[in-house]
């Protein structure tokens, strides 16, 4: 495996990355939301407002764990673009608006004293800080419910999280404009699994804490009136943070790694398989996009497999490759799911 990712790299000046990041995720903002004129639209300009936060917190969250800005980018991206976050367009700017702010909610657990001694004080801080995003949610939706408030009906508090979603999950064709899109993308996808396969070599068993509590919340009836799918957000950013750990294990890979990259590589041509087979054997036009996405899945994945079996190339061309292949699919899918909600 490559060294290992797990090194925070935040520096003396840390708000210097996150400045360039936000920099950055605000023009794709512009550029994904251009066809659809977000000017003078105030709710369009909320949900741009919102996926820039969230890529922006997710970005910082992710400098915990991750050792490379390209690979933060990436997963502040895939989070604050991706299908789930875009998809609360369809209801109140702030229900999407809780969803964007879960990062900054979990960045005091992850970032201070991140490498104090596990002293019962500090051990006892951490739990306190970890309780604040669950309390912060909680909260805001019991006053947002209450009549001397509002009540203010941000979205449905009846939407869960059902197994049948998981095929999203891998960027196959889902129920677009009509509810929260538990999905990927394509090629997030697989850079997600080989962040699942450096994640498992490490076991970091105190990062699932709040990411089983947000599954089990997203499986129960409302609590507090907080719609149960809401607590994706948290599982959600635990893949967008596993992408760009994937993403930095392809880009700083050695020859030793390439039977991880072949292991992915196989699963896209899988993928990619079955959906050109829905499309032209199940009748299912929807599928010949994600078939197209993981297309370019598969061509990136054998790229960077030979260039790093021969040993062709250094850093700079693998992150050339991973950043065009997201690239691509964060603004052709997006606008995608973009249109299907307006």
């Amino acid at each position: 495996m490559p060294q290992k990712p797990g090194q925070s790299v935040l520096s003396a000046r840390p708000y210097l990355p996150l400045f360039f990041a936000l920099v950055i995720f605000s023009g794709l903002a512009v550029f994904l939301f251009l066809p659809f004129r977000p000017i003078g639209n105030l709710k369009e300009c909320l949900t741009q407002f919102n996926s820039i936060l969230a890529a922006g917190g997710c970005f910082l969250l992710s400098r915990r764990w991750l050792a490379s800005f390209n690979a933060s980018a990436l997963a502040g991206a895939v989070f604050g673009f991706g299908p789930f976050l875009l998809s609360f367009k369809i209801y109140h700017p702030l229900a999407g608006f809780i969803a964007a702010v879960s990062p900054w909610l979990f960045c005091p657990v992850a970032l201070w004293d991140c490498y104090a001694a596990p002293t019962p004080t500090v051990q006892i801080r951490r739990l306190i800080l970890l309780i604040v995003p669950f309390a912060f949610i909680f909260l805001f939706f019991w006053l947002s419910s209450l009549p001397c408030i509002g009540p203010y009906d941000l979205m449905p508090r009846t939407q869960q999280f059902h197994p049948a979603n998981l095929p999203m999950l891998a960027g196959f064709p889902g129920p677009f404009g009509k509810q929260i899109i538990l999905g990927l993308y394509a090629n997030v996808f697989i850079l997600a699994l080989m962040g699942l396969i450096v994640y498992l070599a490490l076991l970091r068993i105190a990062v699932l804490a709040p990411v089983l509590i947000g599954l089990v919340f997203s499986f129960c009836q409302p609590i507090l009136d907080v719609p149960p799918v809401l607590w994706m957000a948290i599982p959600m950013l635990f893949l967008s943070i596993l992408a760009g750990l994937g993403a930095q294990t392809m880009a700083w890979a050695g020859p030793t790694d390439r039977k991880w990259i072949l292991f992915c590589m196989l699963i896209a041509a899988l993928l990619g398989g079955i959906c050109l087979t829905k499309a032209y054997f199940g009748q299912d036009r929807s599928f010949f996009f994600p078939a197209k996405m993981y297309g370019i899945a598969f061509l990136t994945t054998t790229s960077l497999f030979f260039l790093v079996k021969l040993k062709l190339s250094g850093r700079l061309l693998q992150w050339i490759l991973i950043v065009t292949a997201i690239a691509l699919d964060l603004i052709l899918t997006g606008r995608i799911v973009l249109s299907n909600l307006s």
